[in-house]
């Protein structure tokens, strides 16, 4: 098993791509934290998985969330190796002009400002425990835009 002794926290964990990213990192060997702000589904992906994983309820635009999210992570494994961003949120197909600033904000604090919430909560951690990974998730729309997004 490619990860065995090795933590991960997993951000939007509970569903879709994060949920399947946290079974495989199971599968691999890791403890695993799922942070997600449906903690009933967090919660269901985390019971599915097993022993080797724990969902924490936080919202990814809150620095509190994260850090206690972080902590989980480390009281769970003893450590934080991996680190998904994986948490990502659009609206509804329109054009941009009809995006609302609310909905733009949203976007922006899930996609981006939540990352610099993990990194300043995390890094150094990292730091201390002499290394980590970070991955950040992003959407093929980045490479790739289509009309209303």
């Amino acid at each position: 098993m490619r990860l065995d002794g090795k933590t991960a926290l997993v951000t939007g964990g509970a569903a879709g791509f994060g949920a399947e990213i946290a079974r495989t990192f199971a599968r691999e060997g890791a403890k695993v934290v799922i942070l997600d702000l449906d903690g009933a589904a967090a919660e269901a992906t985390a019971k599915d998985i097993g022993e080797a994983a724990r969902a924490v309820t936080g919202d990814v635009t809150r620095a509190e969330d994260i850090a206690r999210a972080v902590e989980a992570a480390r009281s769970h494994g003893g450590k934080i190796d991996i680190v998904v961003n994986n948490a990502g949120w659009t609206h509804r197909n329109k054009p941009l002009l009809d995006v609302t600033e609310d909905e733009f904000d949203r976007v922006y604090a899930i996609n981006v400002k939540a990352l610099f919430h993990m990194t300043n909560a995390v890094v150094p951690v990292m730091r201390e425990q002499g290394g980590g990974v970070m991955i950040n998730i992003g959407s093929t729309a980045g490479i790739r835009p289509r009309p209303g997004l």
